[in-house]
C-alpha cells in the first residue's frame, strides 16, 4: 500500500475514513420502510431540486452542494453523489476534499476507477498547482496509484518521478517512487528512491519497510532483514516511546490504543519472519509470527496457517499438517461462536480468512483456499461464497476451467452476490487466465448491468477489440 505524503492535513484523512464508512450499510439486511416515508420522499425529492437549480444558477455555491450530498449520501445512491462531486468539481477545480469523496465513493463503492482517473485528470489540467502546491501533489500521489491499479504504469511512473523534481526534500515522494518501482518489477531501480526518502526523514517506518521489501525481491536478505528491524525501532519509538510524533501518528496511535491492535507492527514482524525463513533462521521466523500474533490478536488464525508454511519450507511436513489442521478446527470453532445471519449464511459456510502465507504470494494462499474447500464439493455444502471463492483460487492457480464453473455456480445462486462487480471481477481473473472469449462473456454482463460505469465499459469494449483481431 502507498505511503503518500504524512504531513496531510488530518481532515484528509476524516474525510477518506467517513466516506468508507458509508459503504457498510450496504451489507445491512434490507429494513421495513416506516409510515410517513413516501412524503419524506417527496420532501427529499423536492429539496434535490431546489438544491440543483441554485447549483445551475450557482455552481459554486458550496453550502448547496453540501446539502445536495448530504441528502444523497443518507439515501446510499452513491453514483448520484459522486456524480455530484465530479460535476462540482468541474466548477471547482480546487476543491480538493471533494475530490478525496468523489475519489473513494468511485473506486470503493461504485467500483469505477476509470471515473476517477477521468475526473483527475480534468482537475489537475484546470486547477494550478501554485495556488496550492501540497494539495496538488497529494492528488496526483492518488491518481498515480490509481492508473497503476489500472496498469497504466508507464503514465504513473511519469506522474511520481515528475513529483521527486517538485519536491525534492520532501521524503513522502521519493517513497512513493519507489512503492511504485517495486510494484512496477523494478526493484533494483526503487532502492535510490528508499534511500533518498530515508536520507530525508529517518522517522517513518514506511521507506525502512519498503527498502526491506525491494532488497528481499533481489535476494540481499541479511540487508532487509537489517531494514526491517529498524523499520520495527522506528515504530516502537513513534507508538511506545517518547518520540514527537506527527498529527498522523497521534491520529494512528489513538486508534491503537482504544482498540488494542496494531496490524502495521504485525504486519512488520510478518514480514521479518519471511526474510528469517528465506535465511533458514527458522526458530526467529517462529519467534517473530508469535509477536505478530501478540500485535493483532484478530488475525490469530492467519498467523497459524504462516506458521504451518513456515514448517513446510523446513522440510517439517507433519508439524505443517498438524498446524493447519488446528487453524482448520479453529475457523470451524469461530464459525459455531459467531451470531448468525440468515442472509450470510445463505453465502458462506465459513469465516473469511486470509490464509496468510510466508511466501506472501497469491498462488499459495490460493492454493491454501482450495485445499480448504475442495474437499467439502461431495457433501454439496458449499455456500454461494465458498464457490466463488474457490473459483476465484482456481483462477489464480491456472484452472481457468474450473475457475469459470465454479464462480458462475456461485454467482447463479448467489442472489445479491451476482452483481455487476462479482461480473467484473470474475471476468478480470479470466483475462489474467489468457481466457479472453470467457473474460469477454462477464465484461459483457457487467457493462449490461451497469452501463453507466466507464470501467466496465472500457474493459468490456478494449477486451472485444482484442478478440476482433
Amino acid at each position: 500500500m502507498p505511503m503518500f505524503h504524512n504531513t496531510r492535513p488530518i481532515s484528509y484523512w476524516f474525510s477518506i475514513a467517513i466516506v468508507s464508512l458509508t459503504i457498510f450499510p450496504l451489507v445491512l439486511p434490507a429494513q421495513k420502510t416506516p409510515k410517513g416515508s413516501s412524503s419524506k420522499k417527496i420532501d427529499d425529492s423536492n429539496r434535490q431540486m431546489r438544491l440543483r437549480f441554485r447549483l445551475q444558477t450557482n455552481p459554486h455555491d458550496k453550502q448547496a452542494h453540501e446539502d445536495l450530498i448530504k441528502i444523497l449520501s443518507a439515501k446510499y445512491a452513491f453514483r448520484q453523489e459522486m456524480e455530484e462531486d465530479g460535476s462540482w468539481l468541474r466548477n471547482n477545480p480546487d476543491d480538493y476534499e471533494a475530490e478525496i469523496q468523489m475519489r473513494s465513493l468511485a473506486t470503493a463503492a461504485v467500483n469505477d476507477p476509470e471515473y476517477a482517473i477521468n475526473m483527475d485528470h480534468f482537475v489537475l489540467s484546470h486547477a494550478n498547482r501554485s495556488d496550492d502546491p501540497k494539495d496538488y501533489d497529494f492528488m496526483n500521489d492518488r491518481l498515480a496509484f490509481t492508473l497503476l491499479d489500472r496498469n497504466y504504469n508507464t503514465e504513473a511512473l511519469e506522474i511520481l518521478k515528475r513529483a521527486t523534481v517538485n519536491s525534492p526534500d520532501d521524503a513522502g515522494v521519493w517513497e512513493n517512487l519507489g512503492d511504485a518501482l517495486v510494484r512496477t518489477g523494478q526493484s533494483s531501480m526503487a532502492i535510490p528512491s528508499y534511500q533518498k526518502s530515508l536520507s530525508l526523514d529517518s522517522n517513518q517506518e514506511g521507506p525502512h519497510e519498503g527498502l526491506a521489501n525491494a532488497l528481499f525481491k533481489i535476494g540481499k536478505y541479511a540487508d532487509a532483514e537489517s531494514e526491517i528491524n529498524a523499520a520495527i525501532s522506528v515504530y516502537n519509538a513513534q507508538y511506545h516511546g517518547t518520540a514527537s510524533t506527527d498529527t498522523f501518528h497521534i491520529m494512528m496511535k489513538k486508534i491503537q490504543d482504544a482498540t488494542h491492535r496494531e496490524p502495521t507492527l504485525a504486519n512488520l514482524h510478518r514480514q521479518l519472519a519471511r526474510v528469517y525463513v528465506a535465511e533458514q533462521k527458522f526458530d526467529k521466523a517462529h519467534a517473530e509470527v508469535a509477536a505478530a500474533t501478540a500485535a493483532n490478536p484478530d488475525d490469530k488464525i492467519n498467523f497459524e496457517y504462516l506458521r504451518a508454511s513456515i514448517y513446510e519450507v523446513a522440510g517439517q511436513e507433519e508439524k505443517a499438517k498438524a498446524t493447519r489442521l488446528q487453524a482448520h478446527n479453529e475457523i470451524q470453532s469461530v464459525l459455531k461462536k459467531e451470531p448468525h445471519n440468515a442472509e450470510m449464511d445463505s453465502m458462506l459456510a465459513y469465516p473469511e480468512i486470509m490464509f496468510m502465507t510466508i511466501e506472501d504470494d497469491e498462488q499459495t494462499s490460493a492454493q491454501n483456499i482450495i485445499d480448504f474447500l475442495e474437499p467439502v464439493i461431495p457433501t454439496g455444502t458449499l455456500k454461494p461464497m465458498d464457490l466463488i471463492s474457490l473459483g476465484l483460487a482456481y483462477c489464480t492457480v491456472g484452472r481457468s476451467v474450473d475457475c469459470k464453473s465454479r464462480t458462475e455456480a456461485g454467482l447463479r445462486v448467489g442472489g445479491k452476490l451476482n452483481n455487476p462487480t462479482s461480473q467484473h471481477n470474475l471476468a478480470q481473473a479470466l483475462l489474467k487466465n489468457h481466457d479472453s472469449r470467457g473474460a469477454l462473456e462477464h465484461f459483457q454482463e457487467a457493462y449490461v448491468r451497469d452501463p453507466q460505469n466507464m470501467t466496465y465499459r472500457m474493459d468490456y469494449e478494449a477486451t472485444k477489440r482484442q478478440l476482433e483481431k
